[in-house]
């Protein structure tokens, strides 16, 4: 195997164009009434937070029985979540689970919508075998969980980030 093949090429494009996103979204939690996107006034949702592993875990299992979701990739059990610890990362690790960091001095960042999403996006592409880590079609992934659990402007504004920073999304 060559080192392009091993090298997860697009990973911090990936993460900044989601980074962004997910500000766009806690910016209309907060109360931004709506959100200049491409040009476009778009009306973003707010993102949702979690108390709860077991409250985040519920919400992942509810997206993937979203009919858009299961019509493009069928069945998908639901992953198993867990803390993890130290503080810095959420990961998808095989054969199912989220961990989620250890939540230090209140809130708890990971448990919020766009990384619970990006974290599902891997159990998804990983257990059908369409992804592998952040290379196309993997962005795909995240762009079909989130106009599904989050509507068509929230999709549309994370794939003009997307584009804006050169992410290959693929297709399904």
């Amino acid at each position: 195997m060559t080192t392009a093949a091993v090298r997860d090429a697009q990973r911090s494009r990936v993460y900044r164009a989601e980074d962004a996103w997910a500000d766009r979204l806690d910016a209309a939690r907060r109360g931004a009434v709506s959100a200049t996107v491409a040009g476009s006034s778009v009306l973003l949702p707010a993102e949702r937070r979690f108390g709860s592993v077991d409250a985040a875990a519920s919400y992942a299992a509810r997206v993937l029985r979203l009919p858009e979701v299961v019509a493009e990739v069928g069945a998908v059990p639901p992953p198993a979540l867990r803390l993890r610890r130290g503080s810095r990362a959420a990961h998808w690790e095989p054969p199912g689970t989220i961990a989620v960091p250890v939540p230090v001095h209140g809130e708890p960042w990971a448990l919020r919508e766009s990384v619970l999403l990006h974290e599902l996006a891997h159990h998804v592409g990983e257990t059908t075998g369409r992804t592998s880590r952040h290379a196309a079609p993997f962005p795909a992934v995240v762009l079909l969980l989130a106009g599904a659990a989050l509507g068509p402007e929230a999709a549309f504004a994370l794939r003009v980030e997307y584009g804006g920073l050169g992410v290959e999304v693929g297709a399904l």
